[in-house]
């Protein structure tokens, strides 16, 4: 929904996509009030950035369509590994640790303040 305020974007297009979460935080990461809060502090910035990108790329693959291949685990049905079902509701998605990290916390904390700033608009 966050993007659908970008006008540059055919609503097509992300409608149709299960990959658009880095590209909204890459957006909501040079906002004006992303800009503002990290004034100063291009360096931290940036470390959030990377995480972030990191973090978003790990949440877009838990959609089954986006790398099934090369990452089968996803959110919505089970897959094989060899001759075992995993079922995701039973799965640890460890890459997703590293939102209990500090970097993680601070990307929850973005992502929380993009929410309130999309429903303030």
């Amino acid at each position: 929904a966050y993007r659908c305020l970008d006008r540059s974007v055919r609503l097509e297009e992300l409608l149709k996509r299960h990959v658009g979460f880095s590209k909204f935080l890459g957006s909501f990461l040079a906002s004006p009030s992303i800009k503002e809060l990290y004034r100063g502090r291009a360096a931290q910035l940036h470390e959030v950035a990377r995480i972030g990108r990191a973090l978003a790329r790990e949440i877009e693959k838990l959609a089954p369509s986006v790398d099934r291949a090369a990452a089968p685990e996803n959110a919505e049905y089970p897959w094989e590994v060899g001759e075992v079902i995993v079922s995701p509701c039973l799965y640890y998605y460890p890459s997703l640790s590293l939102l209990t990290s500090p970097g993680g916390r601070t990307f929850l904390k973005l992502v929380a303040r993009a929410i309130h700033e999309f429903e303030a608009s």
